[in-house]
């Protein structure tokens, strides 16, 4: 089923808003394989980025509405210089679910993702990793 789901894949971008990236854009492969880059949050200066691999989707069944579910895992890390702080760095691996909602008669869906998994950051060192995303793809 899940090599079906991407036998039918297309490549395609998006723009999204969320953490560790604050504002960033997306580019997503027919293998389900998905790049994205970003400035990351919380006032300083710097850039994010992660590799996420899209491993299973299907349709959530709602009637009225084209919803589907995606699920995955990926890295993601960031370098940003805080005008007080100094400058720090922070690498992690995490877990992701997804769902997005096609517009009708349109090529754009609106999706939301939520991220966890483990984090290594140059200041708080280990710890838990929670982040997620909200935005637009353009297919």
């Amino acid at each position: 089923m899940m090599v079906l789901s991407f036998a039918s894949a297309k490549s395609y971008m998006g723009v999204f808003s969320g953490y560790p990236e604050a504002i960033g854009v997306q580019y997503t492969m027919d293998s389900g394989m998905r790049f994205s880059i970003g400035l990351p949050v919380f006032g300083g200066f710097g850039v994010a980025g992660s590799a996420d691999m899209i491993m299973g989707s299907g349709p959530l069944g709602v009637e009225g509405f084209d919803l589907n579910y995606y699920y995955g895992a990926g890295v993601s890390a960031f370098f940003v210089n805080y005008t007080f702080y100094g400058s720090a760095f922070g690498v992690n691996g995490h877990g992701l679910l997804g769902v997005e909602w096609m517009i009708p008669d349109t090529n754009f869906g609106v999706f939301s993702e939520a991220q966890i998994g483990a984090e290594y950051d140059s200041y708080f060192a280990f710890g838990p990793f929670f982040g997620g995303r909200f935005g637009v793809n353009f297919r």
